[in-house]
């Protein structure tokens, strides 16, 4: 399986373009992201999420993460400060190394887009609690929840984050309309609902025909902001926490489709990208 461990390669290679700090202070605006990278930045972050219904408790363990992940790669990658304009190229994280030989940034090794997004959406989502822990695409996710405190769940929790991100059978299928309306049935089929219109789960489903199954390949949480729109990300496994604002829905779609490592060989279908339960046009 070529994508089963699921840790991402960085895109093209692309500069990075800084920003003058006058004006709005350390906030974005469409076509702008920031690594969390300072303190500035994450409390404009957290201030977005925290109007959209993230408690004070998730947005604690994602400045926790993104300044214990931003301590052990500073010195292999410039990280800009607060917000900058995103390269035209794609994100390049391919410098980065991470020196995690210190025990307490260990649980950075796993740290990945589901573990984070589900931090911020679990309190306003509820499933049916159906889904099981011999999916192995999840597996590491499951170990990381079950071995580390950084991800520490409840039972319910625990069962919310399965029944989400168990992948999906497309068996009998071979479209990519199919492969859509699977998807739809299984939310519903699942019971996955996300309250409120503040905050929404945007899921790259990719394709693994030798499963015949469907599973998240990455995953954000988005926050309808009066900035605009602010996608907040683990961008892969080993790479960054960005959070990047964006003018519509078509320019996350774009940039999110721009990412070659969502795509493998002729036997796969394309990335699917769905806004919680629905296909997102």
């Amino acid at each position: 399986m070529k994508k089963a461990i699921l840790v991402w390669t960085a895109i093209m290679t692309a500069g990075m373009l800084a920003l003058a700090g006058c004006g709005k202070k350390e906030t974005g605006q469409a076509g702008e992201y920031t690594n969390l990278a300072d303190k500035e930045s994450r409390k404009a972050v957290v201030g977005e999420l925290e109007a959209c219904g993230v408690t004070k408790e998730q947005t604690a363990a994602l400045e926790k993460w993104a300044e214990d992940y931003h301590e052990i790669t500073a010195k292999s990658y410039s990280y800009p400060k607060g917000f900058t304009v995103l390269p035209k190229d794609g994100m390049d994280y391919s410098s980065i190394l991470m020196d995690d030989s210190a025990k307490p940034y260990s649980y950075l090794q796993v740290s990945n887009c589901r573990l984070t997004a589900f931090n911020l959406i679990k309190n306003q989502l509820t499933t049916a609690e159906t889904g099981n822990d011999t999916d192995l695409w999840l597996m590491f996710d499951i170990d990381a929840i079950d071995t580390m405190p950084e991800y520490q769940l409840t039972k319910e929790e625990r069962a919310d984050f399965l029944t989400l991100f168990n992948q999906v059978s497309v068996e009998g299928t071979s479209t990519l309309e199919e492969h859509e309306q699977k998807i739809q049935e299984a939310w519903k089929e699942r019971d996955i609902q996300i309250s409120g219109d503040k905050l929404s789960l945007i899921s790259v489903y990719l394709h693994a025909p030798e499963d015949q199954a469907r599973f998240v390949g990455h995953t954000g949480v988005l926050a309808d902001t009066k900035e605009g729109l602010l996608f907040v990300e683990k961008y892969s496994a080993m790479d960054p926490f960005q959070a990047t604002y964006f003018k519509d829905r078509a320019e996350l779609k774009e940039y999110l489709l721009a990412r070659p490592d969502l795509y493998g060989d002729k036997t796969e279908l394309a990335p699917i990208i769905m806004e919680n339960g629905n296909v997102m046009e």
